[in-house]
C-alpha cells in the first residue's frame, strides 16, 4: 500500500511539473481556456489530456484552465458565445424574449453558439495567454533560483503531496527565503539555529545552495550563499519536525522541543520567522534575552514579523495566519503583534541593532529585522531590560 502511495505521489509530481517554461505554461493556459469555451461539455478533459499529451504541455494546467466553463461561469459564457455567433453569421443579436426564442431553431442556436465559441474562445485564449505570461515569465537569475527552490522542494516528493507542493509553494513566493541566500543578511560560519523551523524550509534551501557550490553550479555571478558548520531547527509540532527531518535527513538536526527549555550552544545565526508574535510580550523579551546571550560575536538574529500599524495590508497577514493555524488545528492560538517601531524598540532594548526591511508584497506588511548585538560599554554584558 505505501508502494502503491510513493507511486501515485510521483505520478502526480511528474503531471504538476511536466511542460515547464514561461512559453509553454502559457500555451497551456490559452489552449485550456479556448477549450473550455468550446460547447462540448463532458469532452474539456479528454481533449486536454490528448492535445496536452501530443504537445508536450502541462495537462494539469490546461484542465485547470478549462473550469472557465464552471457551473458559475458557463450561463453566461453561452449568452455571449450565443449572441457573438448571431452576429457574425447574420449581423445582428438574438432578441431576449419569449416569443423570439420559441420561433427560433434549436438548430440556429447551436451553429450560433459553436460559432461564436471560436471567437470569444479566441479572444479569452490570448487574453489568459498575456496576463499567464506576464506572470511565469522571469529574469535569468528569477529562472536560476526557481530551479533551486524545485531541488529544495522536490526533498519532500516522497513525504506527501501537500508537504510537497507547501515547500513549493512557500520557497517560491515568500521572499524571506530567498534573502537568507545573501551574504549581506547571513554571516557563515559556526551553526544556525532555526527556532519554529516547521516543515525545515529555510534549512533544505541553505541546504541545496551548499550543494550547488561545492558541485559548481552556483551561478558565477551570484555571491556564494551563506553556509554554516552546524544546522539545528527547533519545532514544538511532532508531526511537522518529522517531516523536517524526513526531508532533510543529516544535512541538519531537527529538534522536538520548546527552545526556551533547552541549554543551547553558541550560534553563528537564528532565524525567528514569524515566531514572536505567537509569544506574550514577556515571554517575546525572554526569548530575545536568550538568544541575544547565545549569540556569538558578530553574529545576526534574523527575524521577520508584521507591522501592526499597517492597516488593511496588517489584517490580511492576521487573516492568513488565521486561517493557517485553523487547518493546523490551532485556532485558539493567541496573537501579540506589534509595530515596526515597538519591535524595532524591543530589540535595541537588548542591546540589538536592527536593520529594518520590508519583506513582503503590496498587500502584506510583513517586515525583517536584521539584527546585530551591539557591543558591550565598558566590557561589561550587556543586561537586557524587561518592559514596565
Amino acid at each position: 500500500m505505501r508502494g502503491v502511495s510513493a507511486h501515485l505521489r510521483r505520478r502526480f509530481q511528474g503531471l504538476r511539473t511536466e511542460g515547464a517554461g514561461a512559453r509553454r505554461e502559457t500555451a497551456a493556459v490559452a489552449l485550456g481556456v479556448f477549450i473550455g469555451c468550446l460547447p462540448l461539455y463532458g469532452l474539456h478533459l479528454t481533449i486536454c489530456w490528448l492535445i496536452g499529451y501530443v504537445l508536450g504541455l502541462n495537462r494539469l494546467k490546461m484542465y485547470f484552465a478549462a473550469n472557465i466553463s464552471n457551473p458559475f461561469v458557463a450561463p453566461w459564457l453561452v449568452v455571449v458565445e450565443v449572441q457573438a455567433g448571431a452576429w457574425l453569421r447574420r449581423g445582428t443579436f438574438h432578441q431576449v424574449n419569449r416569443e423570439y426564442i420559441a420561433s427560433t431553431s434549436a438548430w440556429a442556436f447551436g451553429i450560433d453558439v459553436l460559432v461564436g465559441s471560436l471567437v470569444v474562445g479566441a479572444v479569452l485564449a490570448v487574453l489568459a495567454a498575456a496576463a499567464t505570461y506576464s506572470l511565469v515569465r522571469g529574469s535569468g537569475e528569477d529562472r536560476r533560483f526557481a530551479d533551486l527552490v524545485r531541488r529544495a522542494s522536490d526533498r519532500y516528493v516522497g513525504i506527501s503531496v501537500t508537504a510537497w507542493e507547501f515547500a513549493r509553494g512557500k520557497l517560491r513566493m515568500d521572499p524571506i527565503y530567498r534573502a537568507t541566500l545573501s551574504p549581506d543578511v547571513l554571516v557563515s560560519g559556526g551553526a544556525l539555529l532555526d527556532v519554529g523551523c516547521g516543515q525545515g524550509l529555510a534549512l533544505a534551501l541553505l541546504t541545496e545552495a551548499k550543494c550547488a557550490m561545492d558541485a559548481g553550479t552556483w551561478p558565477a555571478d551570484w555571491p556564494p550563499p551563506p553556509r554554516f558548520d552546524r544546522m539545528i531547527g527547533i519545532e514544538r509540532r511532532r508531526r511537522v519536525a518529522k517531516i523536517a527531518r524526513t526531508a532533510l535527513e543529516s544535512d541538519a538536526e531537527v529538534i522536538v522541543a520548546d527552545v526556551r527549555t533547552l541549554s543551547l550552544e553558541p550560534f553563528r545565526v537564528v532565524l525567528l520567522f514569524d515566531v514572536l508574535q505567537l509569544l506574550a510580550p514577556d515571554e517575546q523579551e525572554a526569548l530575545l534575552a536568550e538568544m541575544t546571550a547565545r549569540l556569538e560575536p558578530g553574529g545576526v538574529i534574523l527575524v521577520r514579523e508584521a507591522d501592526a500599524s499597517a492597516g488593511s495590508r496588517f489584517d490580511l497577514v492576521r487573516l492568513g495566519n488565521r486561517l493557517k493555524l485553523l487547518v493546523s488545528g490551532s485556532w485558539r492560538q493567541p496573537f501579540h503583534p506589534r509595530s515596526a517601531v515597538e519591535w524595532s524598540a524591543c530589540f535595541a532594548r537588548h542591546g540589538l541593532r536592527s536593520d529594518t526591511r520590508p519583506m513582503g508584497t503590496r498587500l502584506f506588511a510583513n517586515m525583517m529585522f536584521r539584527l546585530v548585538r551591539e557591543p558591550a560599554a565598558s566590557g561589561q554584558p550587556h543586561q537586557s531590560s524587561q518592559p514596565a
